[in-house]
């Protein structure tokens, strides 16, 4: 992974070239000013005339016109396609329907789906690009925290099926991705909140990262950082939160270099997630991801400490982070018991007889990314969670 940097009015800009072991390269721009200059990045991929846009409903008319006009200015034809706010975007519906458009519009596989959006909309794009004759160009826009740290980072792409999360999916990397912090400035206060689980996930696993792949540390460690300016009136607008999204981008593409497929190391970026995933089904998604991962890494320090892997005082500090933050440390009271282990139980990491788990494992910033938790403990374990 390569790094350059410019100054532009905005502050300063990141381009990170990254190349994965299956011989993939994804241009990864960071800064405050990148949609100006996307019909400049999209000219850089090997894309060809047409882009389909694909956007939720929220994304503001301002944001969309600077987007289409960056691109005209380049010459490229710009079609655009809506696609539904949140999980319910990840849908075979959709999926379908974007098939069809691209049909309609007569793409070749040099043409472009272009996804401007949280990560639904990422995920339903890079899944469309992947499959679409067997192979479309595919650049991502994250517009949410969430999607610029983690979902629209790495490959990951897929649908949720009527069982569960992400059943039906594939690798599949981006020719770019163009992370433009000014986007987050539109979010609803939860919306940012959400993503803000993802960010405090990346401080709990930083030093397993930076232990295994070619990821460095900063001077101080993300998640005492995190303690000293995440409260509830952290913002978009935060001095420090550029620095924080440039560093969980490099850990998650560090990660990914090394790992593109999920073999090994690229498991610790599940931390919270097996339950995280369970509670946002069992919930009929009304908590968001991040809402649900929050409460998945309390969860998962809560086993480590069962199992002696951590110091019990990890806990508290996790919780009051997440709190600080405006986000939940508990299952709300209106989720029982049998219908949360059964959503565990569809977890995509199950095996034969258990499920493999990350669980922080000594200091903050280390995990055990191979834990396995047997299929007989899953009802105790989450009935213990519950009346905790």
């Amino acid at each position: 992974m390569t790094t350059s940097r410019h100054k532009t009015h905005h502050g300063p800009s990141l381009t990170l070239l990254w190349q994965t072991s299956l011989a993939q390269q994804t241009k990864v721009f960071v800064g405050g000013d990148e949609l100006a200059k996307l019909g400049a990045i999209v000219g850089q991929t090997r894309a060809g005339e047409k882009i389909l846009l694909l956007k939720q409903p929220t994304l503001p008319p301002m944001t969309l016109a600077k987007i289409v006009a960056s691109l005209g200015d380049k010459g490229l034809s710009v079609s655009v396609m809506e696609v539904p706010d949140g999980e319910a975007g990840k849908s075979l519906t959709c999926l379908n329907n974007t098939w069809e458009r691209l049909q309609e519009l007569g793409f070749t596989r040099s043409d472009t789906i272009l996804a401007v959006g949280g990560g639904a909309v990422t995920d339903i794009g890079g899944f469309a690009s992947a499959t679409y004759l067997r192979g479309i160009n595919f650049i991502a826009v994250p517009t949410t925290v969430l999607a610029q740290v983690d979902a629209a980072i790495g490959g990951k792409t897929g649908i949720n099926l009527p069982a569960g999360k992400n059943l039906a999916g594939a690798f599949y990397f981006a020719s770019a991705i163009v992370v433009d912090t000014s986007l987050l400035a539109t979010l609803p206060r939860r919306d940012f909140v959400s993503g803000l689980a993802e960010i405090i996930k990346y401080g709990m696993i930083e030093k397993t990262i930076a232990n295994e792949s070619e990821y460095v540390a900063g001077p101080k460690p993300l998640f005492p950082f995190l303690e000293e300016c995440l409260d509830e009136h952290f913002a978009y607008d935060h001095v420090a939160l550029p620095g924080i999204i440039t560093s969980c981008i490099k850990m998650k593409l560090s990660v990914v270099a090394k790992d593109p497929q999920e073999k090994d190391l690229r498991r610790c970026l599940n931390l919270g997630h097996t339950l995280g995933h369970a509670l946002e089904a069992a919930s009929d998604f009304e908590l968001s991801h991040g809402e649900a991962v929050a409460v998945g890494l309390v969860f998962a320090t809560t086993l480590g400490i069962k199992r002696n892997k951590i110091d019990k005082d990890n806990l508290p500090r996790l919780t009051s982070l997440l709190k600080r933050s405006g986000l939940p440390t508990r299952v709300p009271a209106s989720i029982s018991v049998e219908k949360l282990s059964k959503a565990i139980l569809h977890d995509k990491k199950r095996q034969a007889q258990a499920i493999k788990m990350v669980l922080p494992e000594g200091a903050i910033g280390l995990v055990d990314y191979h834990a396995d938790v047997n299929i007989a403990e899953v009802d105790q374990l989450v009935a213990d969670f519950l009346s905790d």
